[in-house]
């Protein structure tokens, strides 16, 4: 259907315009994939750097952007079909485009993007989910208010593993677990950013070509991105973590449907319906697990009917050995590949891809990765001081615990021993953040 549509809106000369904030790794995917759909149009790319928004126009297939230095210029440019980039995102999302991808990884940048969009009357396609962990229930509210969509990027995983969740849940399917694979050394907890790239074995060509972030590589490694990820999960199912953290087993495919059940039936869980991890690194922390899905994100489901039971493993989805849990499962996630449908389905259907609850039920705690001491200034997701550990949202906040989403600039008003959940008693946080207010309106909204 959604290919149908893009069909007719290039038939008509009415193509999606999509405006891309932040020009990194995975925007310049974004505005890639964007130049090969029929019904869309990249119209303006938005970064700080000049030469990283070019480097997007480039790889969407122009060479021939014009820097827009005000509003009028962006609006004339746009209309005229021609290609617009700017160092400034509010000329971005001034610009007469219909929907804003938001692909800075930069929680601040993206909440203030965020809610410029909306001002303006456009849909917003979040691919920074730390900024949808932090503050999703709000933005989402916000959106809402102003008659426009509010969505997490598709080819990311949490909206790949909720769209398992929605097929699951639409065939009455009980959703006992959901989550993603992992690549976990023992040692990646104290990782830090400079060690990212060796760690995952990248050359110097490969970083600088495609602009990685070594601080949100170091993220992925050091687990705290994971953990970020299954939030944004939990807030758009209602699923919860297990424990703190999760159980992040070693586990390839095919023991998922066995580990991903109660204890009561020889599993790993006190609960049904939560979100989780399985690593590919083996116990031995150093060989693969035989089946690992790094990449991968899966939905262990469970049915009353043995019928249904039996059919799921019949039809060869992997089961538990007495057949009544059984795994859907997709071995890959397309990061900014996929992310154009998002923007697609928000501006045809005025629906998300997904989004979180009005209601939070989970939090990303941050975490000393080190003994830390008083004046210390921590530096957020990915950093050398601190990561993240999922936690449901009523006992986030019956401790009083500091999100990891408003951990980088907070200075720390005593020593905090490794391994040790930071609270907001122990830190001061700068002044005048967008991201601060608007995640203290969503607590106010319990």
């Amino acid at each position: 259907m959604i290919a149908v549509d893009l069909a007719q809106r290039e038939a008509s000369g009415k193509p999606i315009r999509v405006a891309l904030v932040g020009a990194g790794r995975f925007g310049t995917t974004v505005a890639a994939q964007l130049g090969q759909m029929p019904g869309m149009r990249l119209a303006v790319v938005a970064d700080l750097r000049s030469a990283n928004a070019l480097g997007a126009w480039e790889a969407n297939g122009r060479k021939d952007a014009i820097e827009a230095t005000g509003v009028a210029i962006a609006e004339s440019a746009v209309a005229r079909g021609r290609p617009v980039y700017t160092t400034d995102p509010t000329i971005a999302l001034s610009a007469p485009v219909d929907v804003v991808i938001e692909a800075t990884g930069h929680i601040e940048a993206a909440i203030r993007t965020a809610l410029g969009a909306f001002e303006r009357g456009k849909h917003v396609v979040m691919v920074t989910v730390e900024a949808d962990v932090l503050a999703g229930a709000r933005l989402r509210q916000l959106a809402d208010r102003a008659g426009v969509v509010y969505t997490l990027a598709d080819g990311d995983q949490p909206a790949v593993t909720y769209r398992l969740y929605e097929w699951a849940r639409a065939l009455g399917y009980r959703v006992v677990a959901a989550g993603r694979g992992t690549r976990r050394y023992p040692a990646d907890n104290a990782g830090l950013p400079e060690e990212a790239f060796a760690r995952y074995g990248y050359d110097e060509e490969l970083t600088t070509r495609r602009r990685f972030n070594p601080q949100m590589y170091n993220s992925f490694r050091d687990g705290s991105k994971a953990q970020i990820e299954m939030a944004a999960l939990a807030n758009a199912t209602g699923l919860v973590p297990d424990r703190r953290g999760m159980h992040e087993p070693s586990a390839g495919v095919r023991d998922l449907p066995s580990l991903f059940r109660p204890k009561s039936r020889g599993g790993l869980l006190d609960r049904e319906g939560v979100v989780d991890l399985a690593n590919v690194v083996a116990p031995d922390g150093e060989s693969d697990v035989v089946g690992g899905q790094a990449n991968g994100v899966w939905v262990v489901v469970t049915s009353d009917n043995p019928y249904l039971q039996e059919d799921l493993a019949f039809y060869g989805l992997p089961a538990s050995e007495d057949k009544t849990h059984a795994v859907m499962y997709r071995p890959f996630h397309l990061c900014g590949t996929e992310t154009p449908l998002s923007a697609a389905e928000a501006c045809l259907y005025g629906r998300a891809t997904a989004a979180a609850l009005p209601r939070p039920v989970a939090d990303v705690l941050t975490v000393a990765k080190r003994d830390l001491r008083a004046g210390d200034i921590l530096d957020g997701s990915g950093g050398r001081l601190v990561r993240g550990l999922i936690e449901r949202a009523s006992v986030a906040r019956a401790g009083g615990f500091l999100p990891l989403g408003l951990a980088q600039g907070a200075r720390l008003k005593v020593d905090v021993a490794a391994d040790q959940p930071i609270t907001y008693a122990q830190i001061e946080l700068p002044e005048g953040s967008a991201a601060l207010r608007v995640r203290q309106e969503q607590d106010a909204s319990w």
